[in-house]
């Protein structure tokens, strides 16, 4: 068994199918987590949320919100306030609003995002899409300061949406990994703090990390934007 950690997608299933097949990937006893930012941009994010959506049910997948999710969510809860940003050609939302218009799972879909949570801890290690909070008076992040720690104008979380140099390593030493902040290949910011997204939909590059042997895995491909 062997459990993987894959950076942004951002709809391009093509980019990841071919490099789950490159570590032999075996859904029957394979984990795959997300970073978050599974949605938006991509030409191909419907196919992609209907292929993970089935994943997440045969127990194979595992993902974490990220910000795109986040402003996906609040824009079909307040489409007026948030449409400017999430139908932003650059920031892609358009493409997932159009992709659930084309499937009867929508519902399920959308459903199933509202539960996916900030972190997750898996065998020594914190998944979360950007980073963890500071704790205060401190240099170290917390992941149970997720749920608190929110921006007051918009309500969003602020450990999906940090850049850097704002990412903290976790206060009890496990590794942290994360998505968001672009990086040509994958590396540690710092010491506890790995980042893996490889900028698929702008550079064609998607990155798994695996867990186990802690070992980078990658592949290429043409990025598809919708």
């Amino acid at each position: 068994m062997a459990t993987y950690v894959v950076g942004d997608l951002h709809g391009h299933i093509h980019l990841l199918e071919p490099l789950l097949k490159k570590v032999r990937f075996d859904p029957s006893q394979d984990l795959l987590y997300s970073v978050g930012d599974i949605v938006d941009r991509g030409s191909d994010t419907g196919a992609l949320l209907d292929y993970l959506y089935d994943g997440s049910r045969a127990g194979w997948f595992y993902p974490i919100l990220g910000n795109h999710e986040e402003l996906l969510l609040s824009y079909r809860e307040k489409p007026d306030r948030f449409k400017d940003v999430y139908l932003d050609p650059g920031f892609g939302g358009r493409i997932t609003l159009n992709a659930l218009d084309r499937t009867p799972r929508a519902q399920e879909i959308l459903d199933w995002i509202a539960t996916w949570p900030m972190t997750v801890e898996v065998e020594g290690h914190i998944l979360v899409h950007a980073g963890l909070p500071r704790v205060q008076g401190s240099s170290w992040g917390d992941a149970e300061l997720c749920t608190t720690r929110v921006d007051p104008d918009t309500g969003f979380h602020q450990c999906l949406w940090f850049r850097i140099p704002d990412l903290y390593p976790s206060f009890d030493q496990k590794i942290v990994v994360s998505g968001h902040n672009m990086v040509s290949q994958a590396q540690f910011y710092r010491e506890g703090i790995l980042l893996i997204d490889t900028g698929g939909y702008r550079t064609g590059a998607l990155t798994l990390y695996r867990i186990e042997d802690r070992t980078l895995h990658s592949g290429e491909g043409r990025p598809r934007l919708g």
